[in-house]
Formats: C-alpha cells, structure tokens, sequence
C-alpha cells in the first residue's frame, strides 16, 4: 500500500510542531513522533480508524493521537492522509471541498 499526505495534512503537521514548539521543543518532537508512528500503524491496518456521524462521506477514517485527530481514507492501493487537526475542530468543515476518489 503506498502512502499519500496530502499539502494541507503536511502544513497542518508543520503548524501543530510549530504550535507546541512555542512552549517546549522536545513535546513538540514526542508529539510529531506520536503522530508519525500512528500513521505507519495506518498503513498496517488502515481498518482500525473509525467514521464519524458529522461527516457525510463515510470513506473517511479518524484515528486520535492526544488531542488531535489524523483524517484519512484508504482503499487497495493508498492511504491518503487528507488532514491532522485539532480534535475540536469543526470536521465538516475542515473535510469540505475534499473529494474522494470515485
């Protein structure tokens, strides 16, 4: 299975360092491994995230990692990993103007 971050995932992972860096480099780092790790667990076994009622396409997988939430979608050849967000935020919103692939 081949591995796709999509830009914005990408700038949200640099802007969630960046946020946490304000108070403390190696938090930052502990959670940007946290995340990278549970990416790869994805990859492994990309059936282990769940959907979530507030977002209509149902293709879409969650998996938390401390307070944030790696959305992604996955079918037999790639996992796409569409965006990292804060577990608060309004993921409909977040999702909108996302198409999956058909």
């Amino acid at each position: 299975m081949k591995l796709l971050i999509l830009p914005q995932a990408r700038l949200d992972l640099l802007e969630i360092w960046h946020f946490i860096a304000e108070d403390s480099v190696a938090n930052a780092n502990r959670v940007g491994e946290e995340l990278e790790a549970a990416i790869r667990r994805l990859m492994q076994m990309p059936g282990m995230g769940h959907t979530r009622s507030d977002v209509k396409d149902q293709r879409y997988r969650f998996w938390t990692v401390y307070s944030y939430v790696i959305a992604y979608r996955f079918d037999d050849a790639a996992m796409t990993v569409v965006r990292v967000i804060h577990g608060h935020r309004d993921f409909r919103r977040a999702l909108a103007g996302r198409r999956s692939p058909q």
